[in-house]
């Protein structure tokens, strides 16, 4: 009875035929070049998934294993995706979906999605500055930590990771979709007209716990690169060096946690 049931299931999802021309292109997306060439993105797992389509963002293609339909709102999540972006659906098997995925044991769904171009227009209040962030993990978080704490979106300075990656977009537990971002060679001054211009820095002789949060905001939040740090052309700008005094012994805080800290001072 439980076969038939999934058997009924699975065929009242319309798909298309799986050729070697669609595993090849679904394959060749797991590389930036092809990824910006077709303007395209990876979703893998279905809260990234679901997280996209609540984002509206336009679904172009689904590969699914035909067991994640046992799985409640599986197959009405897909019917709604059909309809709304007309896009195919492609039942395949573990070892296929295996060749399309980054994960070494994938979750059952991978999903191609249109990217989406923002502009300096669409950053709204309070912002996070990436300074050449190059872990993907990382990058991942501070997405999500950003959605967390309600900011406006993100600037990504030249050097920084490609937010397409599909392990980035992964590490953002859906908060990817949430987020306008943009890529920018340098700072726009146009950013810090009307914002503070915060550098997260491991010394500084200003403490967070010394300053005036609520003067400080609309505020710009760089964090820089664990090896490096902030680049130097940022103290060319009117600026507050911040930096969080260390209590115990450690040498330093993952960029992530530190990001993290200091906005929890700057906003509750």
């Amino acid at each position: 009875m439980a076969r038939e049931f999934i058997y009924f299931i699975m065929k009242t999802i319309p798909t298309s035929e799986l050729t070697k021309a669609v595993m090849k292109q679904a394959v060749s997306l797991k590389k930036k070049k092809y990824r910006n060439i077709e303007s395209a993105i990876l979703i893998e797992g279905l809260l990234p998934l679901e997280e996209a389509v609540r984002s509206n963002y336009v679904i172009q293609e689904v590969y699914y294993n035909p067991f994640l339909l046992q799985k409640p709102g599986v197959c009405e999540m897909l019917l709604g995706i059909r309809e709304k972006d007309n896009c195919d659906c492609f039942e395949v098997s573990g070892s296929e979906l295996k060749q399309i995925s980054t994960e070494i044991n994938p979750q059952g769904i991978v999903a191609v999605a249109k990217q989406r171009a923002y502009q300096l227009e669409d950053l709204k209040g309070n912002l996070l500055v990436l300074d050449q962030l190059q872990d993907p993990g990382n990058v991942g978080t501070l997405f999500r930590i950003a959605h967390w704490f309600g900011l406006g979106g993100l600037v990504l300075i030249k050097g920084t990771v490609d937010v397409h990656n599909p392990k980035v977009i992964r590490s953002t537990m859906g908060s990817f979709f949430h987020l306008p971002f943009i890529y920018v060679d340098e700072l726009p001054e146009s950013l810090t007209a009307d914002r503070t211009l915060l550098l997260s820095k491991a010394h500084s002789e200003i403490h967070i716990q010394d300053i005036d949060p609520k003067a400080l905001s609309p505020f710009l939040l760089v964090i820089g690169n664990e090896a490096r740090g902030i680049d130097p052309g940022f103290d060319e700008f009117p600026h507050l060096d911040l930096t969080l005094p260390a209590l115990g012994g450690a040498e330093s805080l993952n960029a992530a946690v530190a990001a993290a800290a200091i906005l929890s001072k700057l906003l509750y």
